[in-house]
């Protein structure tokens, strides 16, 4: 077990490309890290300069307090799994995962031991004489995990190895890779785009974007308080909804601060203007409003719906997936000509994580009440959450 520690780490490419700019981490001994973002964020750089793959451009990459940015890859003792499998073709399951010990001339018994015991944890038992060709694609991720294991190596890096499995697959081997780490302690950092892998599977989850650091956190803490509008829109399914607002005083004095937006308003209760006392520099100005789908309510189905937070929308889109329904509102204004209204092009699109027994349907207008305590707030120019 180790700790992995990058202290202000950078790659440039010689075409001048900047992969990682500056990336601090610390990842504990034992730790489950991942890191994730969008392709070409640079965390497989971030990944293979641990590895020793590619050669930092400055900064220092220490494993268990000593510097590595010199040290040849073999002999950092880290044990790689791909996406690609990577398996020999040829060679038996026993034979793949046995291969490194053998080139490293580990004793016979000690290697019989080390690929059973891994065998038995990975419930490979019973395949050991097969070729890769007779393994489903579940069983060949489990057989590199083997590969990694009987190394007993100091941490492991995994390079986004569950994204050539079907969607079923990837739910059941999320899950064994997390039961894994656990019981074997074994520092690892996971490398990965799908941020719904990343929450379920991190003690701690690193957002990268260009390949800058955006938050490293618990992944509720990711979810609960992102630091800016790329983390609030990136980590969620559906993602967190963002709406261009404008931050108003109330109309008289007994009246608190309202978001106004596309011909809508909702007031904001006192206790989250208290918990966000830098929102007082915004009266008067822009602000980005976010709001997750699930604190977006059908008010039909309330007994008691609080008329400052419920906003009538139209409905453009209805997705059901059984206990639960997405639909999709139009945020638009209604321009008056004389006695006809007219709706406007739609700003932008509210998507409500609702209960499966609401009817709101396509061309309905639905009265949608807004959990206005869970409402964040981002500055526009710079991207930044609103907090303190």
């Amino acid at each position: 077990m180790s700790r992995i520690v990058l202290d202000a780490v950078s790659k440039q490419f010689a075409d001048g490309t900047s992969a990682v700019t500056s990336l601090d981490l610390d990842v504990a001994d034992g730790e489950l890290l991942v890191l994730v973002g969008p392709s070409g964020c640079g965390k497989t750089t971030v990944l293979r300069m641990v590895a020793g793959l590619e050669e930092v451009s400055s900064g220092t990459i220490f494993i268990d307090g000593s510097p590595v940015n010199d040290v040849e890859p073999r002999h950092r003792d880290v044990a790689l799994v791909f996406q690609s499998y990577a398996l020999y073709p040829h060679l038996s399951v026993y034979q793949n995962m046995a291969f490194s010990l053998k080139y490293r001339k580990v004793p016979k018994a000690e290697v019989r031991k080390r690929v059973d015991e891994a065998a038995r944890i990975l419930e490979l038992e019973p395949y050991l004489q097969r070729k890769p060709r007779q393994l489903s694609g579940g069983q060949r991720q489990r057989v590199a995990m083997g590969r990694a294991i009987v190394r007993q190596p100091r941490a492991f890096l995994m390079d986004e190895p569950l994204s050539n499995l079907d969607a079923k697959l990837r739910v059941q081997m999320r899950a064994e890779i997390a039961q894994l780490q656990r019981s074997l302690g074994t520092t690892t950092i996971y490398v990965t785009h799908d941020q719904t892998e990343a929450m379920t599977l991190g003690s701690r989850v690193a957002v990268l974007q260009h390949g800058v650091l955006q938050q490293i956190a618990p992944p509720q803490e990711l979810y609960r308080r992102p630091v800016n509008l790329f983390v609030a829109g990136f980590i969620g399914s559906p993602p967190m909804n963002l709406i261009d607002a404008r931050l108003e005083r109330g109309q008289d004095g007994s009246a608190g601060p309202r978001v106004v937006f596309g011909g809508h308003e909702l007031a904001i209760p006192a206790p989250v203007m208290a918990a966000r006392p830098a929102l007082d520099q915004y009266l008067g100005r822009d602000i980005v409003v976010g709001i997750r789908p699930e604190h977006l309510l059908d008010a039909g189905l309330l007994r008691e719906a609080d008329a400052a937070s419920v906003v009538e929308l139209p409905v453009r889109l209805r997705e059901e997936l059984g206990a639960e329904v997405y639909i999709h509102c139009g945020i638009g204004s209604v321009a008056h000509h004389g006695e006809a209204a007219q709706e406007v092009t739609s700003l932008a699109t509210l998507v409500a994580r609702m209960d499966e027994q609401s009817t709101l349907a396509e061309g309905q207008r639905a009265r949608v009440q807004v959990d206005t305590s869970e409402l964040h707030f981002f500055d526009p120019g710079t991207g930044q959450a609103i907090r303190g």
